[in-house]
């Protein structure tokens, strides 16, 4: 059973377009989603502290490990998979982030408010897969494991 999280869309501050369309994170969003994003983040700001709750209880992700890339360091975040209007997209739980635990930092292989049609203030429903709450089938990376801090 996976968890439904509802929130509105809203712009953030352009840096998930850097650090998501970064070559070394593409490689590992690559390897631990099985595809590379679009350079950038849907950011979604959550309904209800339901929603948050669903997001910050959520075990058994993708981790993608801090790393240092020609001496730049780059946070470590775990990834749920899931769908945003039927779309496949994932819900990225980063260590260090601008943001608090009521916002949501989506990434997909598509361009989501391109191929959606959303626009700041829209409503939008996220569905994480259940093994994002259980930790049950959750496939990983090769020498990945689920991190214990971060929010996003």
């Amino acid at each position: 059973m996976g968890a439904l999280v509802v929130g509105r869309v809203f712009s953030g501050i352009g840096k998930g377009r850097y650090y998501v369309g970064h070559p070394e994170y593409q490689k590992r969003f690559k390897e631990a989603l099985g595809y590379r994003p679009y350079p950038g983040t849907l950011n979604v700001k959550l309904e209800s502290p339901e929603s948050s709750r669903a997001l910050n209880e959520a075990r058994g992700g993708v981790v993608i490990r801090p790393f240092t890339f020609e001496g730049e360091s780059f946070s470590g975040l775990e990834c749920f998979e899931g769908s945003l209007l039927g779309e496949r997209a994932a819900f990225l739980r980063i260590e260090i982030t601008h943001y608090n635990a009521t916002v949501a930092e989506l990434v997909s292989p598509v361009y989501l408010r391109g191929k959606l049609g959303v626009k700041d203030g829209d409503l939008v429903e996220f569905a994480m897969d259940g093994a994002g709450l259980t930790g049950e089938g959750r496939r990983r990376a090769p020498g990945r494991r689920p991190s214990s801090r971060g929010s996003s």
